[in-house]
């Protein structure tokens, strides 16, 4: 069927108001697309039904057809395994009975040859709202809520996504010849979700949701029993491509030269007074002109009464005051050539009303004018190498962080504020806190991170992305062009239940199924919480990413590496086998107690030497990938040698070295020696598997762009 043809059917259904297409044209545009579906015919009369069945053969399915109808089974309006022509009778009287009873009008009966055997699957299409047409598969039949055995993919989807996809469910394990049955045809299958997958993109903005449950697969054909096309209100186009990220304009926000200061103020305890001594007392490389009422002076500086009285060309502009002023200062920064504006004031679209039309003439205006605009309601910009500080956080309250190699964005100011104080001792390049987004976006912001030399690893919080499609190209080019991970925790992850009523699909569509089948198309490394996030970041500014899965461990107590074995399966991480050579050097080098296999328990009586020697075995074994250390620095032969047997084979290894150790001051105090000279520790075992799987993932992604 060619797509003109398929999106005129659907858009006049839609014209008559109608709630979804009904089965027996759902079967034709998807047969149309190459996509089986079983022998059937729409017949009106029982006669009608009955000749059908006797060409066809026993057994036959029957279902009432109806552009209103959406779950027949729950209706009664479909009865299965009918095996003669009295029990089809029967059954058509039955169901002419049942809605002639509710008053309820059917267009007819579809009858269908029974197909029988093999394994049911849901393969479902969503016209999602964050990231548009997007593919479900599913363990399906009766077990889709049962079982809540699914995974999304963003289309268009490659035979790659879609064999991912098959790996992730439970339901594989049916196709490969569970408990004696002969294993099913997965490559027709994978055809016939692609061929879905089409459809998909060419009904765009025609739909809501889409159901093939199940579809049947089998030794050799995959076929959509049930075909269910839930319409939209009302046609509407679907950019697919995705909006390309833009950087212009981004470098004003962390290199500004010049800096107006829109709402300075000289009351202690005020945020124009906070944010001007961020700006002006701890070290900004650049120029800060306060504008404030009266001409006060500013922490020393001469202060202005408007934008266009500064004596220079300013970079960026800052803004403290009511929100109700921005469009006239967007007016004054166009006439000026003001490039940028960052709002750090609130009050907009999140209290609603007439606040949100505020918000949109703020963004036409930047718009129109070309002005680059961070915010409203967020807690300003960060760069450690210019000092450039417009928080809002004195700096005795809130620490700063030196210069390193993580950027962080965030939709929270509190996890940015927390965040940067993580970064104490391994240092940060940028943060953005981003607010309302009026103009920049996370697309922008990790666009304009790609290019930046001084970020190595770029960390997100989100709660919801603005456009999911311009995100998910423009973080493909990032870590596919760049190298460069993007390690992002989602919050906001319970299901939609708007329309759950109405699909199977759209029960699970705008859960965070969807986000995580994007981040997995476009190679991000998602976490699942605020505490992963900062511990897989530190992790990968400071360490190179794992060659493969195998983990190696050490330890002078072997209760924590119990502990992490527990969880390996979580973080798609093995315990490597490490090889005979590797195990007999240990043994010729060691005390007979100590257990010289894969993990390594040098036991409470180990020295550093001890765990140096067992490091160096573990490097020369290409079995190994990642090399993790847990420190009891209780333990008193454990001497403070170790900070120095670690800087060494951090220096000299290619592989990734993490280390963790959980205990007082003086346990504290070693962990800091530790990461001072570049390796990782961590004071859990969840945090140090959680880096390790992450390192995995980061190499294999690695290997494969």
């Amino acid at each position: 069927m060619e797509k003109a043809e398929m999106r005129s059917l659907c858009e006049t259904y839609i014209s008559k108001g109608a709630t979804a297409v009904p089965e027996h044209v759902s079967k034709q545009i998807v047969s149309g697309y190459g996509i089986t579906v079983p022998e059937g015919s729409l017949v009106k009369t029982v006669a009608e039904a009955v000749e059908f069945a006797a060409g066809a053969g026993y057994p036959v399915v029957l279902k009432a057809v109806s552009s209103e109808m959406l779950h027949k089974t729950e209706q009664k309006g479909v009865v299965l395994n009918l095996g003669s022509e009295e029990a089809l009778k029967k059954a058509c009287e039955e169901m002419i009975s049942v809605f002639s009873t509710r008053n309820e009008d059917i267009d007819g009966f579809l009858v269908e040859k029974m197909v029988q055997g093999g394994a049911e699957y849901i393969v479902g299409l969503q016209n999602d709202p964050c990231f548009g047409p997007v593919i479900m598969l599913g363990t399906g039949g009766v077990f889709i809520h049962l079982l809540d055995d699914v995974t999304f993919r963003v289309l268009p989807a490659t035979r790659e996504d879609i064999q991912e996809m098959i790996e992730e469910i439970k339901g594989k394990l049916l196709m490969r010849g569970f408990r004696g049955e002969p294993p099913l045809n997965e490559d027709v299958f994978v055809d016939a979700m692609l061929k879905i997958g089409r459809l998909g993109l060419d009904a765009a903005g025609l739909y809501e949701s889409m159901d093939f449950n199940p579809v049947c697969l089998n030794t050799s054909a995959a076929i959509a029993l049930d075909a269910k096309i839930i319409l939209a209100k009302e046609p509407a186009e679907t950019v697919i491509s995705g909006v390309k990220a833009s950087i212009t304009g981004m470098a004003n926000f962390f290199e500004p030269k010049n800096v107006a200061l829109v709402g300075a103020s000289t009351t202690p305890g005020k945020i124009g007074n906070a944010v001007a001594d961020s700006l002006i007392n701890h070290n900004f490389e650049g120029k800060v002109f306060p504008i404030s009422r009266g001409r006060k002076k500013v922490f020393g500086l001469e202060s202005y009464e408007s934008l266009d009285e500064i004596p220079e060309k300013i970079d960026l502009a800052v803004v403290i005051v009511g929100l109700a002023l921005v469009p006239e200062l967007l007016d004054q920064c166009h006439t000026l050539g003001i490039p940028a504006m960052l709002i750090i004031s609130g009050g907009g679209k999140e209290l609603g009303g007439e606040q949100v039309e505020l918000e949109k003439e703020i963004q036409r205006k930047s718009r129109e004018y070309g002005i680059r605009v961070i915010g409203p309601n967020c807690i300003g910009c960060f760069s450690a190498q210019n000092r450039f500080d417009a928080f809002f956080q004195v700096h005795e309250r809130m620490v700063r962080p030196k210069p390193g190699n993580i950027s962080f964005i965030t939709q929270s100011g509190t996890y940015g504020c927390s965040f940067l104080e993580e970064c104490e001792k391994t240092g940060a390049s940028k943060m953005i806190s981003y607010g309302n987004r009026v103009d920049v976006d996370e697309a922008d912001m990790i666009a304009y991170l790609a290019e930046d030399p001084d970020t190595r690893v770029i960390a997100s919080y989100v709660e919801g992305l603005e456009d999911g499609r311009k995100f998910l190209r423009t973080a493909r080019e990032v870590i596919a062009s760049h190298k460069k991970p993007i390690v992002l925790y989602k919050s906001g992850r319970t299901q939609r239940s708007a329309q759950a009523a109405q699909s199977h699909t759209g029960a699970y569509g705008g859960s965070y199924g969807v986000y995580q089948g994007a981040f997995k198309q476009a190679g991000i490394l998602p976490v699942d919480s605020y505490e992963e996030l900062v511990a897989v970041s530190r992790a990968l500014s400071m360490q190179p990413p794992a060659q493969g899965p195998g983990i190696s461990m050490i330890s002078n107590g072997a209760g924590p590496m119990v502990n992490a074995i527990d969880i390996f399966d979580r973080y798609d991480v093995e315990m490597a086998g490490i090889l005979a050579e590797s195990i007999q050097a240990m043994e010729a080098h060691y005390p007979a107690f100590y257990i010289c296999k894969n993990p390594v328990d040098v036991t409470g009586s180990a020295t550093s030497d001890d765990y140096h020697f067992a490091m160096e075995c573990l490097d020369r074994d290409p079995n190994v990938h990642v090399i993790m250390n847990w420190f009891v620095f209780q333990d008193t032969p454990l001497d403070e040698k170790i900070v120095e047997v670690l800087e060494e084979m951090n220096r000299k290894s290619k592989k990734p070295i993490l280390c963790a150790a959980r205990g007082g001051a003086y346990t504290q105090h070693m962990s800091q020696a530790i990461e001072a000279i570049g390796v990782p520790v961590f004071d859990s075992a969840h945090l140090w598997i959680a880096a390790a799987g992450a390192l995995v993932k980061w190499g294999a992604i690695q290997q494969s762009t």
